[in-house]
């Protein structure tokens, strides 16, 4: 049998371990872009870094640090690199935050920021498995929060003159209702899970509403809701001031990470939710417990304390227990 060098040895284990790092980098995410693939009436997109919005184009190409807004009677709608499409209502600004793809394992980093208006993000149905095996990222945030999207129907609206933020949560095509949810989570870190059918209002610095059922809403507006129609935002000065304030994608995920993770002593979570059966609606420790499902334990009964003792009772020590003196008649007893 052939007896190979030790150098040798170390060359081929330090080759497997080139071999193995370019695999891994080949396999890495890297930054991407949202396609432009429709846009009626006035549509706008600023670059980073400029200061000047000018028309935009289909077939333009959106990356991270970006933004759009259709103006008034105006819409535009978005593709993404895994399939999902994001529709911008009008009257709406919209920027990207940070946009990353793996074209191998579909994983994706994705987080927008509606500045004003409302969006129509559906997530990609193929990519939904992968949002639950690997923990790929889909955020939305207004400057009142951030909702994480697990792969479903998204309409994320935000109105500055009033700070008020609505989410609504509908089942993709072919999803069933009982997997469609969105986690909104406040700038303080109380979040609410949403299921399919439901929406929250949230507004400035308040908690979480509970979430109320679409069908609450007068026809109209249930009619309106995953359309382009947008009135709330019209005449907005933040669709045209140049200078917002942006949260990067790191304080964006930074807010949402706890929430759909384990909550800390740091990111106190409120848990508020629509209750399904089995009593537990969120996809995070805690979220949407029920109370009717879960009520509270029976505290525990009384004590009882030996003698005259008033609770809480004396430990008895039994080591030092003398025997119990003999009964009789007439004592001294034989």
């Amino acid at each position: 049998m052939q007896m190979l060098k030790p150098r040798s040895v170390i060359v081929a284990i330090a080759a497997s371990l080139v071999l193995a790092a370019w695999g891994s980098a080949d396999a890495q995410m890297r930054p991407a872009s949202a396609e432009l693939v429709r846009a009626t009436g006035r549509v706008d997109v600023l670059p980073k870094g400029q200061t000047n919005w000018t028309a935009a184009a289909v077939g333009a190409r959106l990356v991270e640090g970006d933004q759009i807004r259709a103006m008034a009677a105006s819409a535009a709608d978005l593709t993404l690199p895994d399939g999902s499409t994001i529709l911008i209502a009008e009257n709406t600004r919209f920027a990207v935050q940070k946009l990353d793809y793996d074209t191998a394992s579909r994983d994706r980093d994705a987080t927008f920021h509606v500045v004003a208006g409302k969006v129509r993000a559906q997530v990609s149905q193929a990519a939904v498995s992968l949002v639950r095996a690997r923990q790929s990222n889909f955020n939305i945030s207004t400057p009142n929060g951030v909702a994480a999207v697990r792969g479903t129907i998204l309409i994320s609206a935000y109105n500055p003159a009033t700070q008020e933020t609505l989410t609504f949560v509908f089942p993709s095509p072919g999803q069933a209702a009982s997997s469609a949810r969105v986690t909104f989570v406040n700038r303080n870190g109380q979040a609410v899970t949403i299921t399919a059918g439901n929406f929250v209002r949230q507004v400035g610095n308040q908690p979480p509403g509970a979430p109320t059922p679409v069908t609450s809403l007068p026809a109209s507006e249930q009619a309106a809701v995953q359309t382009a129609q947008n009135q709330a935002t019209l005449g907005s000065t933040d669709l045209i001031t140049i200078g917002v304030v942006l949260p990067t994608a790191e304080q964006t995920q930074n807010l949402v990470g706890p929430a759909i993770g384990t909550p800390g002593p740091s990111n106190p979570i409120q848990t508020i939710s629509n209750p399904l059966p089995g009593g537990n609606t969120g996809g995070c420790n805690g979220c949407g417990q029920d109370v009717k499902n879960n009520p509270k334990p029976a505290p525990p009964p009384a004590q009882v304390c030996p003698g005259t003792q008033q609770p809480p009772c004396e430990p008895i020590d039994t080591s030092r227990r003398t025997a119990r003196p003999p009964i009789c008649a007439s004592p001294p007893c034989e």
